[in-house]
């Protein structure tokens, strides 16, 4: 009999039931000061909750993290070695698309029950349905959409029209000191959203689909919306009503009292001194059209890459760092908005009420696409609005980074615009955005 049970013993050590192997996980992230705090902390916690699987952070400047996952998740695919890739990483919903068709990430949906999925808002689980019914490429984590911060040493209760915020910073700045009214990042495409989807514009409408049944998305950078939103920021730059600016030079000036309005996401909150008084309120409405700049809403994702060494442990990982709980530590820390609604039974997020304002303005906000076409987008367009601020014709910019573009998708979906009815030769208009 003893003999019996050392052998049941040793049969069960050697199949690692009793002592089971221990998984690491590499975590990638771009996170940066308070964001990079908090998932941190959240590390810390899995890493002492869980004996078989740790979480290992890398951190990576997210100028640089979009190329690096696509050539190290491919290099380790094809077994080229070198450097050792990600098991999970954090990443905008965008890429899903292409990401999923480079064969870069892997569905989830069979690590996840409709129990979990239930658990987050419905919009930021839509951000990462792609190419089949209920595929899911990631689970959500937090959504960012911009809005106004204000300087509360000047400014109680900001105006809501754009001419009366204006009037305000005009009276504040004065460039030759470097003390700025309203400055925001002009140049990028990504915030000029704000503008142009308050003019009915967007980047692509649906025309079709390929021979897997895919949709195809024509761009839409050659159109009325995107050329009277580009002419609109242009005047309001010639006249030095805004101050177009990077983002780290915006934060130093603003946490040195120099910048009275802001407009940037939850990322500038975690970066702004403790002790600037500050609020946050939504984006100002657009005098000439009554209406209110509507932003991109971008939903922030942990997703499982194609090359990870255990799905079943990234799955875990994945989960555990976008549950309720942990939305707790990265709404305190990090001043993220979480998209797990069960995080807002927690008293530090309910009882925020800048994270009351940036949920609210998220439900106004429209979701980046998630089609491939996306990926390719953001250069030319942003090449474009760069182009137009520095005094370039709106028309003959946009229309060329349209062909640019058009050309770009055609090469990498194999795809004819011509024999889907858009011949970009023969382009003398701009196209519908219906």
């Amino acid at each position: 009999m003893k003999k019996i049970v050392l052998t049941a013993v040793f049969i069960l050590l050697s199949a690692g039931y009793l002592f089971p192997k221990l998984v690491v996980i590499n975590l990638w992230h771009a996170y940066r000061a308070a964001e990079a705090d908090a998932i941190v902390k959240v590390t810390e916690m899995f890493n002492l909750s869980h004996t078989d699987i740790q979480v290992k952070l890398l951190p990576v400047p997210f100028d640089a993290i979009n190329d690096k996952l696509r050539t190290v998740i491919s290099s380790v695919n094809m077994g080229q070695g070198g450097e050792e890739g990600p098991d999970v990483f954090v990443f905008p919903h965008d890429a899903v698309g292409d990401w999923a068709e480079r064969q870069l990430i892997l569905p989830i949906e069979s690590f996840i029950d409709s129990s979990v999925i239930e658990q987050y808002f419905a919009n930021t689980i839509k951000a990462f349905n792609y190419m089949y019914d209920g595929a899911l490429w990631a689970l959500p984590a937090s959504f960012k959409n911009i809005a106004l911060f204000y300087n509360k040493r000047f400014v109680t209760n900001p105006p809501k029209k754009l001419s009366e915020l204006i009037a305000i910073a005009q009276k504040f700045q004065k460039p030759s000191d470097g003390v700025w009214g309203l400055s925001y990042a002009a140049g990028n495409i990504y915030y000029h959203s704000m503008w142009l989807q308050a003019w009915g514009g967007s980047f692509f409408r649906k025309i079709g689909v390929n021979k897997k049944g895919f949709p195809i998305f024509l761009p839409l950078l050659y159109s009325q919306p995107m050329i009277t939103s580009a002419k609109f920021v242009y005047k309001l730059a010639q006249s030095g009503k805004i101050h177009g600016a990077d983002e780290a030079e915006i934060l130093n000036s603003f946490n040195m009292n120099k910048t009275l309005f802001a407009i940037s996401g939850q990322w500038f909150r975690g970066a702004i001194a403790d002790n600037i008084d500050y609020g946050v309120a939504e984006l100002p409405i657009i005098d000439e059209i009554d209406t209110q700049a509507i932003p991109f809403l971008t939903v922030e994702g942990f997703y499982m890459a194609s090359c990870t060494k255990d799905q079943a442990a990234s799955a875990e990982v994945i989960k555990y760092f976008t549950s309720a709980a942990m939305g707790r530590y990265f709404a305190k820390i990090g001043k993220q908005t979480p998209a797990n609604k069960g995080a807002y039974a927690y008293s530090e997020v309910s009882g925020d009420p800048i994270a009351q304002i940036f949920k609210i303005a998220a439900g106004k906000a429209i979701s980046m696409p998630n089609n491939p076409e996306m990926s390719w987008a953001w250069e030319p367009a942003y090449m474009g609005l760069v182009e137009i601020l520095g005094g370039a014709s709106p028309e003959t910019v946009w229309k060329a980074k349209q062909i640019e573009l058009m050309k770009r998708i055609e090469t990498e979906m194999k795809i004819s615009f011509q024999k889907l009815g858009f011949d970009y030769n023969m382009l003398t208009a701009p196209f519908s955005v219906k």
